[in-house]
């Protein structure tokens, strides 16, 4: 079997790291509108992870709660969205402690997974989440080319299936790139999926997925909604299109995506659903 899991960081425009130097009007927030988003999701028969900054829930209780009511999963993005490589291991997993704890509490749901802040985990605080009680990661990307992604050291962790990898009963998840010579290619979330014609994006999914097993998609509540994004006025202009190509009209390029993935004859799941199914079968054969 084939598994999408599709995976959605929540978390405001204004904590993309790009324009965090800015003073924003953070008066104007997405993850309210991403009401359409469940709709579409509920209409497709498929639940997702979304992953939770602390310091959304006390705004959007009610959408975390809607979230966990509609069958979906929710995980831990932090207790912020600064980058884990500027905070030392100590301070890293008492935030994260603290976060699941938010998280938890504001959905009524037993959070066990974690996705690090433009995926920058390292290994140390990988480790620390396992001894701490979490379940899985999802932060590892193979993407050299882009400065504030880590390559994780996963020394110690066997591959069992494609995107998936374990130590013991925890359990790091990959986000797919595209390997074509020399360059990894994202194809699967963020302003690649925004940036790309969907034309271009089935050509490369469907070359991925001859290939590979599973797919794993990653989105933000910024790229849901048709919300016109208000830029301070000293936003470069090369930040203010990163930010915004594409964005219009990103849902129905979705929508095409979940049909295409779907007519691959895949199976979507949550990662909390897969991770309780890989941990029964680990401990079956050990």
């Amino acid at each position: 079997m084939k598994y999408v899991y599709l995976t959605v960081d929540i978390e405001e425009w204004y904590d993309l790291d790009y324009l965090r130097k800015y003073k924003c009007d953070k008066s104007v927030e997405v993850i309210p509108e991403i009401i359409d988003f469940l709709d579409l999701l509920d209409e497709c028969h498929i639940r997702a992870t979304f992953f939770a900054l602390a310091d959304i829930v006390e705004r959007n209780t009610d959408i975390l709660r809607e979230i966990v009511r509609r069958g979906h999963a929710i995980g831990c993005h932090g207790y912020d969205h600064e980058l884990l490589y500027k905070k030392d291991t100590n301070q890293f997993i008492y935030e994260a402690l603290k976060a699941k704890e938010m998280i938890s509490e504001a959905a009524n749901y037993n959070v066990t997974g974690y996705r690090a802040a433009c995926f920058s985990m390292e290994r140390d605080k990988l480790d620390a989440l396992s001894n701490a009680g979490f379940q899985y990661d999802s932060s590892y990307i193979r993407f050299e080319q882009h400065p504030l992604y880590r390559n994780i050291d996963l020394t110690g962790y066997e591959k069992v299936d494609d995107l998936v990898y374990r130590r013991d009963g925890f359990f790091e998840y990959e986000i797919p790139t595209l390997r074509m010579g020399n360059y990894s290619l994202p194809i699967s979330g963020g302003g690649y999926l925004r940036l790309f014609p969907f034309w271009m994006l089935r050509l490369l999914i469907n070359a991925y997925v001859k290939q590979h097993h599973n797919f794993l998609v990653y989105l933000h509540p910024f790229e849901l909604t048709g919300v016109d994004l208000p830029f301070p006025k000293d936003v470069t202009w090369k930040e203010k299109i990163r930010a915004s190509v594409g964005k219009r009209g990103n849902i129905k390029k979705i929508e095409k995506l979940i049909k295409l993935l779907k007519s691959m004859g895949t199976q979507f799941r949550t990662l909390d659903q897969d991770v309780k199914e890989r941990v029964n079968q680990w401990k079956k054969a050990s």
